[in-house]
């Protein structure tokens, strides 16, 4: 969010609050009360907010259900430059993350909003945009419709062994490995976006290792160690550097971790989608 603090207008009084996600709604210029939007009460639902006067601010904040895509949308009469910031904090599974950025445009304007997660179940967003002059502005919240939802499930390699979350943890750096499938919650994975995820967490190869690499879990940040693409015949290719998801030495020993090599198209680098 944005602070606000312009100069004093010479024979008048100009007071602004710090945008938030329930904006007070009171500018006072020249000594004349102008009323903004009051989205306090309506957060879950309002997505739009207005506001007018010398250097007006105004915000607008929504819940939105399985966004596929988030936009900012800023109006001003007249034509000016605004400075806008937002923050899109959002839950996947039982995770949760926040992001959040700014820029200055000539309005209108148009941004899309990006999520800390590629497909996430709820968003909560909050926006707002100040004039660099006088004159009114609107801010709307806009989104797509919903994202499908990505399969989730086991996927299954060589000798018949799943993929799995060692002890179902959850935490960053946990080592992936090959375990007799059961279809538990450690084994459960989706893959969209170029992610392979288990819950909120991204296969990732560990520090950009390279060849025989070993992968791990850990925090989604769509870096190129963690987009995978995945070819006709099941390998999933690292976008980092090529290299395939490998079962190493073709094992089939419960525990065994999971490592990037080079592609050869063999069966220990046919993995089934989640």
């Amino acid at each position: 969010m944005i602070t606000v603090g312009p100069s004093v207008p010479s024979g008048g009084i100009l007071i602004f609050k710090r945008a938030c996600v329930a904006l007070t709604g009171l500018l006072f210029t020249s000594g004349t009360v102008l009323t903004g939007a009051t989205a306090a009460s309506a957060a879950p639902s309002s997505t739009t907010c207005s506001a007018q006067g010398d250097f007006a601010i105004c915000t607008a904040s929504a819940s939105f259900n399985k966004p596929a895509a988030l936009t900012v949308t800023v109006s001003a009469n007249p034509s000016q430059q605004v400075s806008v910031s937002w923050t899109d904090t959002c839950s996947y599974g039982s995770g949760a993350g926040s992001k959040s950025g700014s820029f200055t445009a000539t309005a209108p304007v148009t941004r899309t909003i990006s999520h800390p997660y590629s497909h996430p179940d709820n968003c909560i967003v909050a926006a707002d945009a100040q004039l660099s002059g006088s004159g009114s502005v609107s801010v709307r919240l806009g989104t797509s419709k919903p994202a499908p939802t990505p399969a989730r499930g086991e996927i299954k390699g060589y000798g018949g062994k799943c993929v799995d979350d060692n002890g179902n943890s959850a935490k960053n750096n946990a080592k992936v490995q090959i375990w007799s499938c059961s279809n538990d919650a450690a084994q459960q994975w989706t893959f969209s976006g170029g992610e392979l995820k288990h819950g909120s967490l991204c296969l990732n190869d560990q520090s950009g290792a390279g060849n025989g690499g070993h992968v791990v879990l850990w925090s989604c940040s769509g870096t190129r160690n963690e987009i995978w693409s995945r070819t006709s015949s099941g390998e999933y290719v690292l976008k980092l550097n090529g290299l395939c998801l490998d079962d190493p030495g073709n094992s089939t020993r419960n525990g065994t971790q999971l490592d990037v090599y080079r592609c050869h198209n063999s069966s220990n680098q046919h993995w089934s989608l989640p």
